[in-house]
This record gives structure tokens, sequence and C-alpha cells, in this order.
């Protein structure tokens, strides 16, 4: 008897640990903040653990993360979706920048497999100038993705960078961002009630920002089970 509580004990320490490895982690976009009109922009799509700066083998992703769709959204607001290839562990893609403005990278996806009755959101954004600043392109409602995106005249600030925190398309208020310091260290910002967030980075190298919501009563189904409750994610790589 002791010793199948002992196992069954064991087992759901291991079912805790799995599930934690696997929300903990994000996908995070990284290119290039600076583009040039005309010529060919490159992009990695990663999933990574930010703690330890641990960039994952895609044949390591959580259920089917790595089936999400990448998007561009042009300067007038024209989304486009581009073709990725896979590396070992990431992911490739590319566009040609032809407007002056700023164009917005990013992607939008809730894995098919809940997590003990939660289903996981996985949202990623980066931004890339092209000519002259310009406000970013608006955010539309698209089935209550959390988006954490950079306001326009901050991308070429080295220090002092301001974001806004939207849900469904609307700004949402009091949204805890962690940032993930180079240095190994981390810090949590909370979004002001009108959901604008002002972050101070003094270090130079990568620094990544990670927006979390968590709706305990929101149930619904996946493309593969029913669910619960909703965690939701939104991050940006910053490099200093």
């Amino acid at each position: 008897m002791k010793k199948n509580i002992k196992g069954l004990c064991l087992l759901l320490l291991f079912s805790i640990v799995s599930l934690s490895s696997s929300y903990a982690h994000a996908l995070y976009i990284d290119t290039e903040v600076t583009g040039k009109s005309g010529s060919s922009h490159a992009v990695k799509v990663y999933y990574s653990e930010f703690a330890d700066r641990k960039d994952e083998k895609i044949k390591d992703w959580y259920s089917d993360v790595a089936k999400f769709e990448l998007w561009v959204v042009a300067p007038d607001g024209k989304r486009s979706q581009l073709p990725t290839t896979a590396q070992d562990d990431h992911y490739v893609a590319e566009f040609v920048p032809e407007q002056q403005g700023i164009y917005r990278l990013e992607i939008n996806h809730t894995a098919e497999d809940p997590g003990d009755g939660t289903a996981y959101q996985f949202n990623a954004f980066a931004h890339v100038q092209v000519g002259k600043a310009s406000p970013t392109p608006p955010i539309t409602g698209n089935n209550n993705v959390l988006a954490l995106i950079e306001e326009g005249s901050s991308l070429k600030n080295d220090k002092t960078k301001t974001f806004k925190t939207y849900l469904n398309g609307e700004l949402k208020g009091n949204v805890t961002t962690t940032v993930f310091l180079p240095s190994g260290e981390t810090k949590e910002i909370e979004s002001n009630a009108e959901g604008v967030l002002e972050i101070d980075l003094e270090e130079e190298g990568r620094h990544f920002l990670e927006a979390t919501v968590y709706h305990k009563d929101e149930a619904g189904e996946t493309k593969k089970a029913a669910y619960k409750s909703v965690w939701r994610c939104a991050t940006q790589k910053i490099d200093i």
C-alpha cells in the first residue's frame, strides 16, 4: 500500500514538473529592428525558456506550437502570412518591405493540447522600422489575443521603451510583464490603468519581455479537447 501511494505521489510530481516546463516556455520573434525598402528582411522564430535562455529544438516544442502562423502587418494595416522553413531549433522567414513606416510581425497560437484543463495561448511580436518612424499598425480584435506592442517612438531609443498591452484588440490595463535581463535577473512591471508600460533598460545585451494573463473561468475547446481556463502570454525580444 505504501509503495502504491509513493508511486502515485512520484507520478503526480512528475506530471506537475512536466506541465510547468511546457508553459514556462514561449515563442519569440528575432529580427533586426531596422529594415530597408525593397530589400529582403530576415525573420527567425524560436521556442525558448527565457529564464535559462535555452532555445528548444523543434522536435521538442510543446503540443502543436510548431504549427504557428507568422504574419506581417504593413504600415497601412494590410496583413500577409509569411511562409516559414524549419531549421534545427528555429524557423526562418523573410519579407520585402515596400512602404515607409513601421511593420509588425506577429504570431497568435493556442496549443491544441490543454494542460490540466488549461489552454495555453502563445503570442509573439516584433517591429521593423523602414525609413521614417510612424505609428505602429493598429491592433484589431482577434479571438481574445493578448498583445504587447512597442510604441513607434521608442523603437530606436536604446534605454527607455514604451509598450501598450491589449486584449482582444482593446487596451488592457494592469497586465504584468516579466523582464528577463541579460544578467540573468528578472523584474516585473505592470502596465497602468490605460495599458501603458514604460521600461528603463540599463543593461546591454538581449532582453526578453513576457506579458501574461490568466483567466480561471474561461471555458472552451481547442481543436482536440475542452478546457476550463486560459493562460496567455505575449513576448518581445529587445537588443540593447
